[in-house]
């Protein structure tokens, strides 16, 4: 067992052998900036999003810079969903290590999709209590795995980190466009908006962007959703009703942006709310879908409006409804929920009259309101739009309000609220 398991580690780390010293080949990303200061502390690090975001191509980044510090020997790296280390707990690979490498100062811990090594999180734990001089650093496609399990075994030692598919500064530099101050940006508009149509149009899943051919685009993307639905949502929750599943998340995915009640799709679907609301907590789970609620100070009514489905990632979406151009404005709201996701809870805002996409909290209090619409040119529309934004700036005190357009930009006023109008690419890139 113990030579099984060592020849698996050689295959997992190849600079023990002196190559890939440095690791070739790997696109940078953003969040290697803000993992920078979390990667010096002691406590475990655990970096959770949707399958194929590009963890392992993050973990690898990782090693490749502590490469350059540290001896090659002190880095381990293990994929744990590798078919050949199935059963296979923390601790045998450890023991296995140890036995290859005898530790000599602080080490370096990297387990991808740790969720397939069974009960790892209480041999992470014992590591770190008994002060063993190891930096784990985790990752898992499921917010649960690295939330609910390992919150409870490692309370106060674990530090998590969410990484998302590529967005629209990310996706310009994988094309070699930097964009450095407003007046670049301006100068590289027409580059810019075509990285923009792409992002819409394929998303931002990196190995995707990678690729010219858009019949292989297509493939991956498929490939992608099959993947996400069967291993990190049927397989992990033991769902039963394959085809209710596959229903529902076929009509979450076609209809991104549009409200929808549990009780309501389980009629679609023919399944009782419960089951519907179950499986919406495993697609949310396995972050392939967001669900954004109704803005209420009261929880109860919260609840009780319907959700707004949002997808992880506009290709993935495209590639499973096979719409494109008649839902540039909804694919535009997603891309504007993925915007804001990132930087604090969102709601929607909804009166008699109309509705506001997106309610922004900073802390316990709401910060910005946005609205996105894809043209203004009709009177109609903009009266509607720039109406429920004002309502809601004046119904939750706000002083900021944003309405995202495709290229229109310059403020407008009513009821003396200030509303600024911006284009996508300008404000994906704020």
């Amino acid at each position: 067992m113990m030579n099984v398991l060592r020849e698996a580690l050689y295959y997992h780390n190849p600079w023990w052998r002196g190559s890939e010293r440095p690791i070739e080949g790997l696109r940078e990303r953003s969040a290697l900036t803000d993992i920078g200061p979390l990667f010096e502390r002691k406590e475990v690090l655990a970096i959770t999003g949707v399958r194929r975001c590009g963890k392992s191509s993050l973990l690898r980044l990782m090693i490749s810079r502590a490469l350059a510090k540290v001896d090659a020997t002190d880095i381990l790296y293990v994929a744990c969903d590798d078919p050949s280390l199935t059963g296979v707990t923390l601790k045998d690979l450890m023991d296995a290590y140890d036995a290859a490498y005898p530790p000599k100062g602080r080490r370096f811990v990297f387990l991808d999709e740790v969720q397939a090594s069974p009960g790892w999180e209480r041999w992470v734990k014992r590591y770190h209590d008994a002060g063993e001089p190891i930096k784990f650093v985790v990752t898992g496609s499921n917010s649960s795995i690295l939330s609910s399990e390992l919150s409870t075994a490692l309370t106060g030692r674990q530090l998590t980190y969410r990484l998302r598919p590529l967005d629209l500064r990310e996706l310009l530099s994988f094309r070699g466009v930097k964009v450095d101050g407003e007046a670049e940006a301006y100068a590289q508009r027409a580059r810019i908006t075509n990285a923009l149509e792409e992002l819409m149009r394929h998303g931002g899943f990196p190995e995707v962007a990678l690729v010219d051919d858009e019949a292989i685009k297509l493939h991956l993307l498929k490939d992608y959703y099959g993947t996400i639905l069967a291993k990190d949502v049927a397989q992990r929750h033991d769902i039963r009703h394959g085809d209710a599943l596959l229903k529902l998340a076929h009509l979450l995915m076609t209809n991104i942006g549009r409200p929808a009640s549990a009780t309501s799709l389980g009629k679609t679907i023919g399944h009782n709310t419960r089951t519907v609301q179950a499986y919406m907590a495993h697609l949310e789970d396995a972050f392939l879908m967001k669900f954004v609620f109704h803005f209420s100070y009261s929880l109860k009514a919260q609840l009780e409006h319907p959700v707004k489905p949002y997808c992880v990632d506009t290709g993935l979406r495209n590639a499973v409804s096979f719409r494109f151009s008649e839902d540039r404005g909804w694919l535009m709201e997603n891309l504007a929920m993925l915007k804001l996701e990132g930087e604090g809870p969102v709601y929607y805002w909804k009166d008699a009259k109309g509705e506001v996409d997106f309610i922004l909290y900073e802390g316990i209090r709401p910060v910005l309101a946005v609205q996105v619409c894809h043209d203004l040119s009709e009177r109609k529309v903009r009266d509607r739009e720039v109406g429920a934004l004002a309502r809601a700036m004046r119904e939750l005190r706000l002083k900021r309000g944003t309405i995202v357009t495709w290229d229109e930009e310059g403020t407008t006023e009513l009821d003396g609220k200030r509303i600024e109008l911006v284009p996508m690419w300008r404000w994906l890139l704020e």
